[in-house]
């Protein structure tokens, strides 16, 4: 299972979003330590080997892109808990930053050669060959080109699972169009190919990237990458949802020959800064990935009371010995309050900051129960302004809640009754390593406390 990274080290937090955005990704992801103050937090995903799946994760992070921009895209990366990712405009980026704690890197250094990669889960995966493969060799460039679209490289790694089974991923970014680079694209899938072909002989291999062909048009090259046995996970899931800004599908996934044992059992996308979506998709059966909070959004639109029922869910499902980070611009009503009593008294450590001006009779009654001292394990503080932090007006952070670790929700509205049952009531769960983190430094950023 992958050990969440201790934050004790960090000694002084900045007071903007971007420097808090900055530490978040240089020290939690790039650096990582043992232990921490609110507990070792584990991954509770399911076994892809014993549960017979695989996650895999395509994304294009566009080069040139701000530091937090990044950071923010590579969070929804890892909040997908993938086993493979497969990287394009990477070059520039740091190893430690593609492949924090658990995960491994595979790519040669350089600007075309790194400009690709593949990063798995070391707690499920371990690397049995790897390398780095050329898809074409055009150069030539125009004035207003810093490198040539006609080099291109693919890198790749063999794994194997606790079980046994053996898989190749394959990373790659083909050219687009251009001047130099016309007719590259059934080339670039016969490159491709050749070297699925190579590693089809230890297990099935996975094939993924930007291919600058959109798959809804005529230019895709449909029969000839049937007769290379390239196999696209849109027609296998009979859906191919845009994957770039301008409408277009050209981030795709392939399997070499297929596989009956890897079906394709779901697909996403999710948007990012950069100007291509994350493609999601899952093979096979990967079953429950995150216990009773999976990464994903609850709407009050069906059911008025369903965001409310969240909060007081995830404060219900804490174990003893566990850890509640909460807060709230407002907090009305008996029932969060009663939910943090309870959970006190089954020994789960619960610091909650509030936001109102003067304090209310809640607020006097959680200082009583739960203390005032920042320093303390648990503790109930007022501050009302937190908006430069970045925190959302209402906010759960578990340790463990439900069997999942790392638990994030960000609500977009405070915990008073009649604010939830409002129209367009959301929250957002996440339960993945970055997310959480991120958000325990500007938790604590916001009352003033060191880690």
């Amino acid at each position: 299972m992958r050990t969440h990274s201790s934050l004790r080290w960090l000694r002084a937090l900045p007071a903007t979003v971007t420097a808090l955005a900055l530490l978040a990704t240089l020290l939690v992801l790039a650096l990582a330590s043992n232990g921490g103050a609110r507990g070792d937090l584990e991954n509770t995903a399911a076994d892809p080997g014993s549960a017979g799946g695989i996650r895999l994760v395509q994304a294009n992070i566009k080069s040139g892109m701000s530091l937090d921009r990044t950071a923010s895209d590579l969070g929804q990366v890892f909040a997908q808990l993938p086993d493979f990712i497969t990287y394009n405009e990477v070059s520039s980026r740091p190893d430690a930053l593609l492949a924090p704690a658990g995960y491994a890197i595979q790519r040669t250094p350089g600007t075309y050669t790194g400009a690709t990669a593949v990063v798995w889960d070391t707690t499920r995966w371990t690397k049995v060959a790897s390398g780095t493969y050329n898809i074409t060799n055009v150069w030539g460039k125009t004035k207003k080109q810093k490198v040539h679209w006609g080099v291109r490289y693919a890198n790749w790694v063999t794994v194997r699972n606790a079980e046994g089974r053996t898989v190749s991923v394959v990373a790659v970014h083909f050219a687009p169009p251009s001047k130099y680079t016309s007719g590259l694209t059934v080339p670039s899938y016969q490159r491709m190919a050749a070297l699925a072909q190579s590693l089809s002989a230890h297990g099935p291999v996975l094939m993924a990237g930007d291919v600058n062909v959109n798959f809804r048009t005529a230019a895709y090259p449909r029969n000839e990458i049937a007769a290379l046995g390239l196999v696209n996970v849109f027609d296998l899931f009979g859906v191919a949802p845009a994957t770039h800004d301008s409408g277009a599908v050209i981030d795709h996934a392939y399997l070499y020959q297929g596989d009956p044992l890897l079906p394709v059992t779901n697909l996403t996308t999710t948007g990012l800064h950069s100007d291509h979506h994350l493609l999601t998709v899952d093979l096979g059966n990967v079953g429950p990935r995150a216990g009773a909070f999976a990464p994903g959004w609850v709407s009050n639109k069906d059911d008025r009371k369903a965001t409310a029922r969240l909060v007081k869910s995830a404060i219900d499902q804490a174990p003893p010995g566990s850890a509640l980070h909460l807060a709230t611009k407002k907090l009305a009503g008996k029932s969060v309050y009663k939910a943090i009593v309870n959970a006190r008294a089954r020994g789960v450590e619960v610091q909650i900051i509030t936001g109102h001006r003067k304090a209310t009779d809640l607020d006097r009654k959680l200082a009583k129960l739960l203390g005032t001292k920042k320093k303390h394990k648990s503790w109930a503080k007022r501050k009302t302004k937190w908006s430069a932090y970045g925190m959302p007006r209402a906010l759960v952070l578990a340790s463990t809640s439900g069997g999942t670790r790392a638990v994030r929700i960000d609500f977009n509205r405070s915990w008073v009754p009649k604010d939830q049952k409002r129209p367009g009531s959301t929250a957002q769960i996440r339960s993945d390593q970055f997310g959480y983190d991120e958000m325990f430094i500007r938790f604590f950023a916001a009352v003033g406390r060191t880690i």
